[in-house]
């Protein structure tokens, strides 16, 4: 079993809230989601909940993916998960794996909230 396939079980048995987000300069953001429309739907766009498109001067490479959830007691693997206080704040916990949260879109998540 691979950690998404193990992450998807505990949020299924777990029965939480999961929200998803992507974020990167504009030219990273739309490659994104050109993408990301090409393999999954509902189809997203910049300006939907849970993309975050910075402009193209900020100091940030790549795109960062992040999952936000409510309780993290026996969570599959522990190092990956934070105390989340900033972003999202009504989500105590993320996870900040781009290939585990690309993983997690093949099991059916998807941008926003799951």
């Amino acid at each position: 079993m691979s950690l998404a396939e193990a992450i998807d079980d505990f949020f299924q048995s777990t029965g939480q809230a999961v929200f998803i987000e992507a974020e990167g300069k504009e030219s990273t953001i739309r490659k994104f989601v050109s993408d990301y429309n090409s393999s999954y739907s509902p189809r997203i766009a910049i300006g939907d909940d849970g993309i975050i498109c910075l402009d193209e001067s900020k100091n940030k490479w790549g795109l960062e993916l992040r999952c936000y959830f409510d309780d993290a007691s026996g969570f599959p693997d522990g190092d990956l998960v934070t105390h989340n206080r900033v972003y999202r704040s009504e989500y105590p916990f993320r996870f900040n794996d781009v290939n585990v949260i690309r993983e997690l879109f093949n099991l059916g998540y998807r941008i926003g909230q799951n």
